[in-house]
């Protein structure tokens, strides 16, 4: 931690409170947080720390949103009130530009760039998963003269881009890629492999299986869903991707045995939920919510229960 900047985990030690509680503070008053720069970590402007102290402080006085949001307009800076912003448009030629409007262009562009954020970390992930497949294509090359025949290190080749699962597309796409194979006799043959995904979703089976977490103990933990039946995964997919995110898009794929769920909402944070199907001791077969990232960065268990738990008591508006 510098004396200038702070991260979220930075803002969340000085506070006491849960990251995913310090997010909702930007989220909730995006205008009085200032970002410095966008690499990973984030990092906010000097003045965070008491801003977010401030935020705390009035939330445990039982204060609405708003009237936090009015004292905040006294307290501190914000986008909307930059004094020479300001005078630029109190001195301009175009007397239309008002007070609204500026502060419609704040937020879209603190929109557009939690969304350059995302479209960052996407890229960067898919880059990484590209070099390791090339890696690997190579090594086989390399090594082909120990392998039995061509066509078993064909059917390799094939398994490791089966097995990359990597690149999540919603639209359908094909890939092509030349691999040339020297055989004993020392001739050369060449393959064109088309690599054909389509976007995926798990088995209506597996979505409709009763999600659990691990409690504070260890122990698996599942919530009631609608009178008379266990939470299921399809509801907490719901929920998510249309009443805790609205608006928001949502694209499924695997990883090793887990199914990730990627939501993100033009305004909010971008959500990655693991889910594996898993046997409890007794006896009974669930999805387990093992893992959630945001923006890229792996929440811890207390973050994940409060998580849980807010998705849950959405269940009624169902």
């Amino acid at each position: 931690m510098t004396a200038e900047t702070f991260t979220h985990r930075e803002l969340s030690s000085i506070t006491g409170v849960s990251v995913t509680t310090i997010k909702s503070y930007r989220k909730k008053f995006p205008e009085f947080f200032f970002i410095v720069g966008h690499g990973k970590p984030l990092r906010f402007r000097k003045g965070a720390d008491k801003l977010c102290l401030r935020i705390r402080d009035l939330f445990n006085k039982n204060l609405s949103v708003k009237q936090i949001h009015d004292k905040l307009l006294t307290e501190f800076e914000s986008v909307k009130e930059n004094r020479q912003l300001s005078e630029n448009i109190k001195n301009s030629d175009n007397p239309q530009v008002s007070s609204d409007e500026f502060e419609k262009l704040a937020k879209t562009t603190a929109q557009m760039m939690n969304g350059l954020a995302a479209l960052v970390t996407v890229q960067a992930k898919a880059e990484q998963r590209l070099a390791r497949i090339e890696k690997s294509l190579k090594e086989l090359v390399s090594t082909q003269s120990q392998a039995p025949s061509s066509t078993e290190m064909l059917q390799e080749i094939k398994d490791i881009l089966a097995a990359s699962g990597g690149l999540q597309q919603p639209e359908r796409i094909t890939a092509k890629k030349v691999v040339t194979i020297k055989k004993d006799d020392g001739q050369a043959e060449s393959y064109s492999l088309d690599a054909d995904r389509s976007a995926i979703e798990p088995e209506a089976e597996f979505l409709e299986l009763p999600v659990v977490i691990h409690s504070e103990n260890g122990e698996f933990l599942g919530l009631p869903g609608k009178p008379g039946h266990p939470f299921t995964l399809q509801e907490l997919v719901y929920l998510v991707s249309s009443r805790k995110e609205e608006g928001a898009s949502k694209v499924w794929h695997k990883q090793g045995r887990d199914w990730v769920l990627a939501v993100k909402s033009p305004e909010g944070p971008l959500y990655e939920l693991y889910f594996s199907m898993t046997k409890t001791p007794k006896g009974n077969i669930v999805s387990f919510f093992n893992k959630l990232d945001i923006n890229s960065e792996s929440s811890n268990h207390a973050d994940i229960l409060v998580f849980f738990k807010e998705v849950r008591d959405l269940i009624d508006s169902i």
